[in-house]
């Protein structure tokens, strides 16, 4: 059925700003922009400094909110989402202020991790890029997002992620970190460019040799780069010469906030992270073959839009944006120098016995994907040690920021690798407590899937070929064939069917066909 025109509204509550766009979707796949607002409150200013939230942060963010929810009346707007996310989410009594917020302004705000949060935006500068035709994405291209908060760094090759990383790096935070030594010495700029050294070491783009033909950044909360972009600022995407770009850095580095801000015509707030930001800008675009900036003039809110109206009917546009997940969860694996013939085995018999269960387990596209990372990064506990290599896989999972996925979602994965092995989790004693009554039931059942394609799998040779998947009244048949003896694959199937059981009521039977002696 064809999406019908719509109005829907996306609300980004950041760290240094709060910013609403109305758009207008039509039938014939248009997004039409129909307003954007924002509010210059430096939320981030009270997290990084004090750890929670001023009162008077939150009423002023509060009134912005409800400045919004007129806006939206005006237009007769119905349909919005409003996020937040690191300022408050790493505030102390965030959970207060969200219910201030809920009661003050009838807005209940979704707080997203730094996973969503960089994967919204990431959606939002792909389609800008794609659709403009801005760049060849196919080629290596890194992608910088400079929030207040976060700096968020994407490497894309052949036109999918390779990798993401974040880094609690961000233009204000680092401003605030380093606030009180501005005083004491007559090169702050120096200072800054230390500072930031010293925490971009980490970075793995940065370890590496690869050439990056395309250099893109994107402003997250911040709106300077459109001010530096000049008269073409308007344009969806503006490219910037790197010889210009180095001009303005060098003249920058010697003036003070208050001359940046009479210059560029910004706020006294957005000037004093003007600095930070550049230097953060130039420290990665000189590991780039690229002699330009790519900046697409989007941020958080287009990515809500974007991830609203992604493939919906009647649009006129779908991009596979999991493509790029997976693609991060394969590199990930391979990094962990997971087997990779048995990966995809267990990939898709899970898949495979999760599609014949429909109708059983009561899940859906979510709880499928989620089985199918969980697949693919089950075993990368083995980079560890071989025992108890499942314990080893659920903390690389859970201290991973897998793209896209929230920490349920996350915690989710991590705990049915964790027991894909021999060991099953009681179901009496709530080991899985901590995600919830749903989220625990879901990763139940699909912790009961993978321990069966795992278990097809044990020699991680690949001797079995799957035929077929039938259900008989209490039984769960998996018919395979197989050129070679069985029996280690067979009787961890029997040992492992026993869960199984208890969590569908199915019995599970593997019939063997051995092509080697033509029979059962």
């Amino acid at each position: 059925m064809d999406c019908p025109k719509r109005l829907f509204a996306a609300i980004d509550i950041g760290s240094h700003r709060l910013k609403m766009k109305i758009i207008e979707a039509s039938p014939d796949g248009r997004i039409k922009d129909l307003e954007t607002v924002d509010h210059l409150i430096p939320l981030g200013r009270d997290t990084f400094n004090e750890g929670k939230l001023s009162f008077e942060s939150v009423k002023k963010t509060c009134e912005a909110i409800r400045g919004f929810r007129r806006l939206m009346a005006d237009y007769g707007v119905q349909e919005w989402r409003a996020v937040a996310t690191s300022a408050i989410r790493e505030a102390a009594n965030r959970d207060c202020m969200i219910d201030r917020i809920r009661h003050q302004t009838g807005f209940d705000v979704e707080i997203i991790n730094n996973s969503q949060e960089k994967f919204l935006t990431y959606k939002a500068v792909k389609w800008q890029l794609e659709n403009e035709g801005a760049m060849d994405t196919g080629e290596p291209t890194l992608i910088l997002n400079i929030g207040a908060g976060n700096l968020l760094l994407h490497l894309m090759e052949n036109g999918l992620l390779a990798s993401s990383q974040n880094l609690k790096l961000g233009a204000l935070r680092i401003k605030e970190s380093i606030a009180k030594i501005e005083k004491h010495t007559l090169n702050f700029s120096r200072v800054l460019e230390e500072y930031i050294e010293a925490h971009i070491e980490s970075v793995e783009y940065l370890k590496s040799s690869n050439e990056v033909k395309n250099f893109v950044v994107v402003s997250g909360e911040l709106d300077f780069l459109a001010n530096i972009a000049g008269p073409h600022a308007c344009k969806k995407v503006v490219s910037l010469d790197k010889d210009l770009f180095e001009s303005i850095c060098s003249k920058a580095m010697n003036k003070t906030p208050r001359a940046l801000e009479e210059e560029y015509d910004i706020s006294l707030a957005d000037a004093e992270l003007f600095v930070p930001s550049l230097i953060l800008i130039r420290k990665f675009l000189d590991k780039t073959c690229s002699d330009r900036i790519i900046i697409p003039c989007v941020s958080l809110v287009d990515g809500l839009i974007i991830d609203r109206f992604n493939c919906c009917d009647g649009m006129g546009f779908c991009m596979d944006f999991k493509a790029d997940i997976l693609s991060c969860v394969r590199k990930l694996a391979a990094r962990y120098r997971s087997n990779e013939k048995h990966i995809n085995y267990v990939e898709d018999a899970a898949l495979r016995i999760f599609d014949r269960l429909t109708g059983i387990h009561g899940m859906g596209e979510k709880e499928r994907f989620i089985l199918q990372i969980a697949s693919i990064l089950h075993d990368v506990g083995k980079f560890i040690a071989a025992d108890p290599h499942s314990v080893y896989s659920f903390n690389i999972i859970n201290a991973s920021q897998i793209l896209g996925l929230s920490d349920d979602e996350l915690r989710m994965t991590a705990f049915i690798a964790r027991y894909h092995s021999l060991d099953a989790p009681d179901l009496e004693s709530g080991e899985l407590a901590e995600l919830g009554t749903d989220e625990s039931i879901k990763t139940m059942k699909l912790i009961a899937i993978i321990r069966m394609a795992d278990a097809m799998d044990t020699s991680h040779k690949q001797k079995l070929k799957i035929s077929s998947m039938d259900i008989s009244e209490d039984q769960f048949i998996v018919r395979v064939e197989s050129w070679e003896e069985a029996v280690l694959e067979n009787w961890t199937f029997n040992m492992k069917s026993e869960f199984f059981s208890e969590v569908f009521g199915l019995n599970p039977q593997m019939v063997i066909k051995n092509r080697m002696v033509g029979g059962n």
